[in-house]
């Protein structure tokens, strides 16, 4: 490739731009364009001499007669670039060639080559869409909703390396809760998140922080689903006969406390923030006796001085009748994750609110716009990603656009059934594997196919308190 001549284009260019109305103020900033302006330049005189070498060439003429030559417009992750693109046709199979297409792996009619499309997702896994268009291109500016397309079609997912744990801890916390997000379609999407962590790093600071912590977060998983997922990973990182405790933690939602096909022997902590400042504060509004005495109550058991003493605010607030029942009942309903909060070794209050609002809800509730359904769990794909510090490569990418989808492999083979891998353990402390290569039947109702499940589930007998 002669170089020369495009030396000589750019430093023409240099010694025009800084020969007009050079200052301290522009310095910085004309130094930068005609950098920028090389390596457009350098993109195209690269490409267009490939395409002409290709051209002229033996094995080219051995094999391919030329259809047609024409310029193209590419969106890179630089700028845009106008390069020549020859087009042929194979002699044998009389198929179609482009060799611009088989350089940057484009498929037909892409403008956007795959780093700029790379560069684009990479962004969006730390900030809006939005952003994203505006920012992630050097020099140039996309729309939104380009950038909500390249991300809805991502079908693939990084497969992560998770290593196991040197030093086992006694006590494991998963904390879960929901993210709300709208559709483009109408209406509002709930997905289920949590975290995993071990604690604490160091108890005694002001601003505690929690120790490897790892994020869970789908659109399209159930809770029962992403339990399954969550498994996974505490089962491929930790040696789950050796916890001495595993505590589950969330507002009390029925999803949340669905653990026991995963962690059965798992306890339940209702969060205390939920606990205090959404139901008590709601029933006993700024009372803080009442407050104070009913929670002695419930925590004593004493659910019927509970109720009376429900019964006579609610004769103050006859208008709230409704709703403090409904903070009444749902305080009765968790009684045991009131009281598992002071056991002795939960030493760490659940604080998924401020992570969903810090990882995730700030870019999926707060965002003005409507998701797609396939656009919603890609961002939260990438979002995950970016908080368990993932740092996206190329290869990364390829795999998003792509690969396979892990989670969707996970629950493939836990809705089938079939294929279940899993230890049974024996006197020696040898372990024997087993597969099973079955199917099972699929009964009439949710709950009897529930039941099925239980009964073939073999994690009871994983790990004992």
């Amino acid at each position: 490739m002669e170089i020369i001549p495009l030396i000589n284009e750019i430093t023409n260019t240099f010694n025009e731009t800084f020969s007009k109305n050079l200052n301290s103020l522009n310095l910085e900033s004309k130094i930068r364009n005609v950098g920028d302006e090389f390596t457009l330049k350098l993109y195209e005189h690269f490409l267009n001499y490939i395409d002409d070498k290709f051209k002229n060439s033996k094995e080219r003429k051995s094999m391919f007669n030329i259809k047609e030559t024409r310029y193209r417009t590419l969106i890179t992750s630089v700028g845009y670039i106008h390069v020549k693109s020859t087009s042929y046709y194979d002699k044998k199979t009389k198929k179609r060639f482009v060799l611009l297409r088989e350089i940057l792996h484009l498929k037909p009619y892409q403008r956007l080559t795959n780093e700029a499309e790379y560069q684009l997702v990479k962004y969006a896994m730390d900030e809006n869409m939005s952003q994203a268009a505006r920012h992630a291109l050097r020099n140039t500016q996309i729309s939104r909703s380009t950038v909500s397309k390249k991300i809805g079609k991502l079908d693939g997912s990084i497969v992560e390396n998770i290593t196991k744990c040197e030093n086992q801890p006694e006590v494991l916390y998963i904390e879960m809760d929901e993210i709300h997000a709208n559709l483009q379609k109408g209406g509002n999407k709930i997905c289920p998140a949590a975290i995993v962590h071990e604690g604490y790093v160091e108890d005694f600071v002001k601003r505690k922080k929690l120790k490897n912590i790892h994020y869970f977060a789908s659109s399209k998983l159930s809770y029962e689903e992403l339990w399954e997922v969550i498994f996974d990973y505490v089962d491929k990182k930790y040696d789950i006969n050796k916890f001495k405790k595993i505590f589950v933690s969330g507002d009390g939602a029925s999803g949340i406390k669905n653990h026991n096909n995963c962690f059965p022997n798992a306890k339940f902590v209702l969060d205390p923030f939920h606990y205090i400042r959404k139901h008590l504060k709601y029933i006993f509004k700024d009372d803080t006796y009442l407050r104070n005495l009913a929670d002695e109550y419930i925590r004593n058991d004493m659910i019927n001085d509970f109720k009376e003493l429900v019964k006579s605010q609610i004769s103050l607030y006859p208008e709230q009748k409704k709703y403090m029942e409904q903070h009444r009942d749902y305080i009765i309903n968790n009684l045991d994750g009131i009281k598992n909060q002071k056991d002795e070794d939960y030493k760490v209050h659940c604080s998924m609110e401020g992570h969903i609002n810090q990882a995730f809800a700030r870019y999926i509730t707060s965002s003005p716009y409507g998701f797609s359904e396939r656009g919603l769990e890609n961002k939260l794909k990438l979002l995950v990603y970016h908080a368990n510090k993932i740092d996206l490569t190329i290869k990364d990418y390829y795999d998003l656009k792509y690969g396979t989808n892990t989670y969707e492999d996970i629950n493939i083979k836990i809705k089938k059934l079939c294929n279940i891998k899993y230890d049974q353990k024996l006197s020696s402390n040898h372990q024997s594997e087993y597969k099973i290569e079955t199917k099972l039947p699929i009964l009439d109702s949710a709950s009897e196919n529930n039941r099925l499940k239980e009964l073939t589930n073999l994690r009871q007998e994983i790990y004992v308190i």
